[in-house]
């Protein structure tokens, strides 16, 4: 009996580790981040109110939600003033193209693009973690800074590529002042994730299950309201 409580615990510890890099890493507040990927690139304008709080004189770009780690209207993410160098090699509507392509250029996040009206790049959610292009993260690169006119090439507006988070010191540019009470670039000066910068914002509900049957299942608390769920803490 003694061996088997053992075994019992031993396993449990054993699960838990591997479920907490994995949060660490993946899904720290139920968002998926990762230093490095495949991803999605497009490009907007109209960037003078971003979702960090911060404008930047530099190549800057907005991240999916998934990845930002806040939803509109809950302030920065942990994504905000993280730098990433981006590099693209397809177009997703144009598959026979094969370049020249636009230049490798490093942009730092400080804008959310929300799954909500943008469902075809940054509809990524927990339940399906890829968009409609099979990209796990998206970048809406900004027009006004100057980073789409360097990325893309002539006549081609949507690409699929690779992004790996870099040094902001790799990065041309400078902040501007902040907009607005919390107002946060952090991750410029934080390490790659998942090191923690200005932090997440919110959570969704989200079950991580033991592997074991005999394991009691993990559980990240929910701290949304839903209706018809009047003590959702109850699930864990």
């Amino acid at each position: 009996m003694l061996f088997s409580v053992a075994v019992l615990l031993s396993a449990l510890a054993a699960v838990n580790a591997v479920s907490v890099s994995t949060l660490q890493e993946r899904t720290v507040g139920n968002y998926v981040q990762s230093a490095s990927g495949s991803a999605s690139f497009t490009h907007y304008s109209g960037c003078g109110a971003p979702a960090c709080g911060k404008t930047a004189s530099g190549y800057t770009a907005a991240i999916n939600q998934l990845a930002f780690g806040s939803g509109p209207g809950l302030g920065a993410g942990d994504a905000c003033g993280r730098c990433f160098a981006l590099t693209g090699n397809a177009d997703p509507y144009s598959p026979s193209f094969t370049g020249p392509f636009g230049k490798s250029i490093v942009v730092k996040v400080t804008d959310l693009c929300p799954v909500q009206g943008n469902q075809e790049w940054c509809g990524q959610t927990q339940s399906n973690r890829n968009n409609q292009h099979s990209k796990p993260f998206h970048f809406d690169i900004c027009d006004d800074t100057g980073g789409s006119a360097q990325f893309f090439p002539n006549g081609h507006g949507a690409l699929t590529g690779t992004f790996t988070e870099v040094s902001c010191s790799q990065w041309s540019g400078s902040d501007g002042g902040a907009n607005w009470t919390g107002a946060c670039l952090s991750g410029e000066s934080a390490g790659n994730w998942p090191a923690t910068g200005c932090g997440n914002k919110g959570e969704s509900f989200f079950l991580i299950l033991s592997p074991f049957a005999f394991l009691p299942p993990l559980c990240i608390p929910l701290h949304e309201s839903f209706d018809g769920l009047a003590d959702p803490s109850s699930f864990c």
